[in-house]
């Protein structure tokens, strides 16, 4: 899936972020992809809604402690899946930094 992106729309306090994130070529289905990005934030969504003064470290926390747990379930070297974390991770964030803001309310 070389050269392929994953347009998404990030809604946030005062509008939204549209970002254009570019896949892993080792990605298999854009849709999955999408629906389990958009499932992780839905649920971390929903779990500060219900619990009191949680802080973005306690978010960022849990979400590495959830993606080391994966990475060891991933059937290939760890030197090999870090690597591959570290470089989606980088290409993600830059995604993110690059990405066109729309204020609610603005055209």
């Amino acid at each position: 899936m070389p050269n392929e992106y994953l347009p998404f729309t990030a809604v946030q306090t005062g509008g939204a972020r549209e970002i254009n994130f570019p896949l892993h070529e080792n990605d298999v289905n854009v849709g999955h992809v999408g629906a389990m990005l958009e499932s992780l934030l839905d649920s971390i969504s929903r779990e500060i809604r219900v619990r009191r003064n949680v802080s973005d470290g306690d978010v960022l926390q849990a979400m590495c402690m959830a993606l080391a747990i994966r990475m060891h379930m991933v059937e290939a070297a760890p030197d090999t899946v870090r690597a591959m974390v570290a470089a989606t991770l980088e290409r993600a964030d830059e995604a993110v930094a690059e990405s066109v803001v729309q204020v609610a309310g603005s055209a």
